[in-house]
């Protein structure tokens, strides 16, 4: 399995909380757009959070894949885990593990069976294996290793084979030979008369090669197991150890198992406790990688770029995990800010999608008839079909040219755009308000206004509003604002009504009566902030 370095970690292209169509759609097609001008870098458009029907509609319209779903921008451990794990299989022994320790400066090696997933690990940390690595293996022939597995991992040649087996310990010392036992003995063909007298049932022996003498004395002593090590004496002694079977020595349950979607900070309390690198593991068994302090260590700063928000309240969380290089917002310059300064694109237009539409311009590129599409469905999203107050010129200009590259009429594909995102009658009022909630803090007051979008104000009854009402209530006094607000806007008729609910009188006093048609208000931005901000004494 290849290892994927830290710097194939693409830039993420994200918008707010909540996102809307013009969020997802600038974030989508704006990483198209670097991707086709990055020399090296990876750039991937992501959301964060549940897409609107209109916006899963408009994709699916474009014949677009949906961008990936983000919870949060913290990195994961399948960011940085090792890949190209130094692995053993259930057959290996103890020496292969510690080679592999050794020879790569690794902490830990895995067992895996045949189809990768995980039996144990092995470490030179550990108690058991660090012993065994030491010390002499006499007394453990017949309990955690054979002569079987001496003869794989020493590569032994059976210069004859054994009629008994094996049952008492390995000597070196031929005067304490006994019944059954393996003894060890250098270029020395007189001394297998001796083991076979003892009754030792095999011999390991480091002759040079098969000599005359050692062919007469192998017929002399027929039924007695003669195994050849190529090496010497004190090697073979000092290497018996190695052949112990890993899954003899390695830690079965008694570690922490990591998955590649936990975060590095919930990893890092694990790795805490570690003596060694901890095992990431898929659903299915299988070993994704390994993770260890060091990778986290080395590990660079994530990378962002931010479309449709400037507010800090609106920024994904994690945000502090990774480095803002970009913004691109049409929106007024919020609460965020940066520790280097950094690219920043903030037009006064209609909607993000338009300036997007603006920077394909301005590289000499053209959008695809599936981007244009996506990037008209926004616009026409974020100014109602061009009627909203925030609509200018260039979102006129860029949605005339984005319809002829679509191949779509302007008004009919803008007319069912809008009605797709109408989900008044559908939908639990406690989960229409979390669609497009936004929090502002200005002059100290902390608030949110929710807008939500109808082809028919007057289909909501009493009994519709007043569930409206009581989910605002519930919201604000959850997000400890000092009043929030919901728009419902009727996008064909260019107006909104709208709901207030205060944490005390003389704030509602200055907001106005709850309830009201707001005649011509249909933008959050430049229409309902103003007004309300003035109404409480503020600019801005």
């Amino acid at each position: 399995m290849s290892h994927c370095a830290p710097a194939c970690r693409p830039t993420f292209v994200v918008g707010h909380q909540r996102p809307d169509t013009d969020s997802a759609v600038s974030a989508s097609v704006y990483a198209a757009l670097l991707n086709s001008l990055s020399g090296n870098e990876t750039f991937e458009g992501g959301v964060l959070g549940e897409l609107s029907p209109q916006t899963k509609w408009l994709f699916a319209e474009a014949g677009v894949a949906l961008p990936r779903r983000m919870n949060h921008l913290h990195p994961l451990v399948r960011d940085v885990a090792r890949r190209d794990v130094f692995s053993i299989g259930q057959n290996a022994a103890l020496g292969e593990a510690l080679t592999l320790i050794m020879r790569h400066r690794i902490g830990v090696v895995p067992v895996l069976d045949g189809s990768r997933k995980l039996l144990g690990l092995l470490s030179d940390r550990m108690p058991m294996a660090n012993y065994f690595y030491h010390a002499n293996a006499e007394d453990f022939l017949g309990v955690l290793f054979s002569v079987a597995d001496l003869e794989r991992y020493l590569k032994l040649t059976r210069w004859q084979k054994p009629k008994t087996e094996v049952e008492g310990q390995i000597v070196l010392d031929l005067s304490r030979l006994t019944p059954g036992s393996l003894a060890l003995i250098g270029d020395q063909p007189e001394l297998l008369a001796v083991c076979r007298a003892a009754g030792a049932a095999v011999v390991i022996t480091c002759a040079v090669e098969k000599t005359t003498a050692w062919k007469k004395a192998l017929r002399a002593c027929p039924g007695l197991g003669v195994l050849h090590y190529r090496g010497s004496l004190m090697a073979l002694v000092t290497q018996l150890p190695m052949a112990v079977p890993a899954t003899r020595l390695m830690q079965v349950d008694n570690f922490p198992k990591l998955t590649p979607d936990q975060t590095i900070h919930e990893a890092q309390a694990a790795l805490r406790q570690a003596q060694f690198a901890l095992p990431v593991m898929n659903p299915d068994g299988t070993l994704f990688g390994v993770l260890s302090r060091t990778e986290i260590m080395s590990f660079p700063r994530g990378r962002v770029v931010l479309v449709d928000h400037f507010e800090q309240h609106q920024a994904p969380e994690g945000i502090a995990d990774v480095d803002i290089v970009e913004i691109v917002d049409h929106h007024r310059v919020g609460t965020l800010e940066t520790a280097l300064p950094i690219r920043v694109d903030c037009r006064p237009v209609g909607s993000t999608a338009t300036i997007i539409a603006c920077k394909f311009e301005e590289q000499g590129k053209r959008p695809s008839a599936a981007q244009a599409k996506l990037l008209l469905g926004a616009i026409v999203a974020d100014t109602l079909l061009l009627t909203s107050p925030t609509t200018t010129e260039v979102d006129r200009r860029q949605a005339a040219t984005l319809a002829r590259l679509a191949r779509v009429d302007l008004k009919k594909f803008g007319r069912e755009v809008l009605v797709r995102n109408d989900e008044t009658l559908a939908l639990p009022a406690a989960e229409l308000l979390e669609k497009d909630l936004k929090e502002f803090s200005d002059g100290g007051v902390r608030f949110a206004v929710a807008q939500i979008e109808t082809v028919d104000r007057t289909l909501l009854d009493g009994a519709h509003l007043k569930n409206f009402a009581t989910a605002l209530q519930a919201r604000r006094q959850r997000g400890g604002w000092g009043f929030a607000a919901l728009l419902i806007t009727d996008i064909f008729r260019s107006d909104s009504l709208v709901l207030f609910d205060a944490q005390n009188f003389s704030l509602a006093q200055r907001l106005g009566a709850s309830g009201e048609v707001w005649a011509g208000c249909v933008s959050r931005k430049k229409q309902f902030l103003p007004e309300i901000l003035k109404r409480l004494g503020n600019q801005l």
